[in-house]
């Protein structure tokens, strides 16, 4: 069976989400604690890490009230809201602590997902470079390589995601987004060899199976993509996935 068109890898999976908020450092805290904002700030991470996001933000409003320059409490802010989903206003809060502690790559990180969850790319771009110059961080180069990808700059985004693994060479999840990049640019054993190290690390991955899968048949390889796509399909929990897989086995069984 000879196929003459690419198959685009379905799942582009990111493992990290944002960056949680940092514990508070220790201070004196003054005779009337509801007027610290170390101490407003300390109950909305407790409420964040419960899942409480509503509660987080008041009580990191509190905090930014008590004082305007707290930076812990607008990066408790942003990553609140991000969680929710508010975009608009994690950057703005988010922006606030940049202008507070710029020497710091953790804002600049954060922005830059927010950022991207609003189609700014060129802009969360230019935050994880400014945090990349600060601090080594396999993270900061995963997230540049998932720009560079939406971007369509694939030598670049593989480029970046070298640059990962090289700083964390055992999270498996690079190197399904390495086997995703080397995919696009039609370097098919190179993706199956990818993925393959993957699944060392993670051998029940389901990510890292279907796209194994894809990228034999993208290799001309349909004999070994049919036992790899027909073990994983009974763990595809989505059901548009599930029927695209369902599709490209009856393609193999009948070129």
């Amino acid at each position: 069976m000879k196929h003459k068109r690419h198959i685009p890898i379905l799942t582009f999976v990111v493992l990290l989400a944002f960056v949680a908020c940092p514990p508070a450092t220790a201070q004196r805290r003054p005779k009337h604690p509801e007027k610290d904002p170390q101490y407003q700030y300390q109950k909305g991470l407790v409420a964040f890490n419960y899942g409480l996001t509503d509660e987080a933000i008041r009580y990191g409003n509190l905090a930014v009230s008590l004082d305007p320059k707290y930076y812990e409490g607008y990066n408790l802010l942003g990553n609140a809201h991000y969680k929710k989903g508010d975009f608009p206003q994690a950057i703005t809060a988010f922006e606030k602590a940049i202008e507070l502690r710029p020497q710091l790559a953790e804002p600049h990180v954060n922005i830059a997902l927010a950022l991207f969850e609003t189609g700014a790319l060129d802009r969360a771009e230019a935050e994880l470079k400014k945090a990349d110059a600060i601090k080594q961080d396999p993270n900061v180069n995963f997230y540049l390589a998932k720009i560079h990808f939406n971007q369509k700059k694939y030598d670049e985004a593989l480029a970046e995601i070298q640059k990962s693994i090289s700083l964390n060479p055992r999270n498996a999840g690079t190197y399904n987004i390495k086997g995703v990049i080397l995919n696009e640019l039609q370097r098919y054993p190179e993706a199956i060899g990818s993925f393959q190290a993957g699944l060392v690390m993670a051998p029940d991955d389901v990510s890292l199976q279907i796209n194994l899968g894809l990228a034999y048949v993208n290799d001309n390889e349909p004999a070994k993509a049919r036992p790899v796509l027909e073990k994983v399909l009974p763990n595809v929990k989505d059901v548009v996935l599930k029927t695209r897989i369902e599709d490209y086995l009856k393609s193999l069984k009948n070129p």
